[in-house]
C-alpha cells in the first residue's frame, strides 16, 4: 500500500509529539558535548537566533547516542526552520502581502505539528485568515448540517484535515453528487474569489462550483438553474487548494453578485468518487 506524503508527515509529527513528551535528562549522549550543544540550541532558539540554534541543533544530532534523542533534536531542528520561515512570512504581511504570506502558511503549517514552533504558526495563519476570509464552512463543529444519509461524514483523521481539527468525507454517487452551502453574504461586490481545500485520494473527477441566485430550479443529472454563476473545474489529483475568482464564474440568466443565495459544488455524469472537503472561505478584496 503506498502511503501518502501527508500521511507520512502526521506519523511523523506524532512520533515527534510523543518524544518530545519524555523528560529531557533522559536523553542520552555520545559526549557531554553532545548535552552542550542541544542546551546552546534552545538558548539561541529562545532569542530568535535561529541561524545559530540549527547548527548547534545539527551538532548535538551527531552526539546523539540513541533514536529516542535523534526524534527530539529533529523534533527542534523542525521548530527553527518553521520559526524561521515565520519571520519571513510575518515581514512579508507587513510588507502588505497578505495573500502571498496567507497562501505559504496555510500550505507549510501541517509540516510543523508537534514542534515547539507549531501553535505560535497556526496562530499566524488564524491570524491572517481573520484578515484575508469571510469562512464560510470551517467543519469544525458537528451537527446535522451534514450527514451520512447524504455521503457526508465529518473527520478528524490528520491525513485529510488541512486546517484546525476536522474536515469533511463525501462519498460522491448519483444521489449524493451536491454539497451545498447556505449561510453565504447575499451581496459578493466586496470579494474577490473563494477558495476550499479538495482532496481526491484516488478517483478524481470534474466537477462544477456554483453561486446560485434566487430563481427556479430543477434536478437532472446533477441540478440545472435557472440564475446562477457556474465554474467547470478540470480534475486533479491529492489534497489542492482551490481559489476560484469570482469574475471567472460564468452568469446564467439573471444571475447577479448583488443577489447570491447559496454555494455549490456538485459533480455530475452520475460520478461515483471518494473525495475530502475543508475551509471553505470567500477571499475579501
Amino acid at each position: 500500500m503506498k502511503l501518502s506524503s501527508k500521511f507520512l508527515s502526521a506519523i511523523v509529527a506524532i512520533l515527534l509529539l510523543c518524544a518530545a513528551l519524555a523528560p529531557q535528562d533522559e536523553l542520552l549522549w555520545k559526549r557531554p558535548a553532545g548535552a552542550e550543544l542541544f542546551g546552546k540550541g534552545q538558548a539561541a532558539y529562545e532569542a530568535g537566533d535561529y541561524k545559530t540554534a540549527f547548527g548547534s541543533f545539527k551538532s548535538a544530532r551527531k552526539q546523539a547516542k540513541n533514536r529516542d534523542t535523534r526524534i527530539v533534536v529533529d523534533r527542534w531542528l523542525l521548530a527553527t526552520e518553521g520559526a524561521n520561515e515565520l519571520t519571513i512570512l510575518r515581514k512579508k504581511a507587513e510588507e502588505g502581502s497578505t495573500g502571498s504570506a496567507y497562501k505559504m502558511a496555510a500550505e507549510k503549517v501541517g509540516k510543523y505539528a508537534g514542534t515547539p514552533i507549531a501553535a505560535e504558526y497556526r496562530e499566524f495563519v488564524t491570524s491572517l485568515q481573520r484578515i484575508l476570509f469571510k469562512v464560510l464552512e470551517d467543519f469544525e463543529r458537528v451537527s446535522g448540517r451534514f450527514s451520512e444519509k447524504y455521503g457526508k461524514t465529518f473527520i478528524d483523521d490528520a491525513e485529510f484535515v488541512q486546517e484546525g481539527r476536522r474536515a469533511l468525507k463525501w462519498d460522491v454517487d448519483s444521489k449524493n453528487f451536491e454539497l451545498k452551502i447556505k449561510d453565504i453574504p447575499a451581496n459578493l461586490n466586496g470579494y474577490k474569489s473563494i477558495s476550499f481545500w479538495l482532496d481526491f485520494p484516488k478517483t478524481n473527477g470534474s466537477y462544477q462550483v456554483v453561486l446560485v441566485c434566487p430563481g427556479k430550479s430543477r434536478g437532472q443529472t446533477g441540478t440545472r438553474f435557472q440564475n446562477a454563476f457556474i465554474q467547470q473545474m478540470k480534475p486533479h489529483r491529492g489534497a489542492k487548494r482551490v481559489d476560484v475568482p469570482l469574475k471567472g464564474f460564468n452568469a446564467q440568466g439573471s444571475a447577479s453578485l448583488d443577489n447570491v443565495q447559496d454555494f455549490r459544488i456538485q459533480f455530475i455524469g452520475g460520478k461515483r468518487l471518494t473525495c475530502y472537503l475543508d475551509f471553505i472561505a470567500l477571499e475579501k478584496k
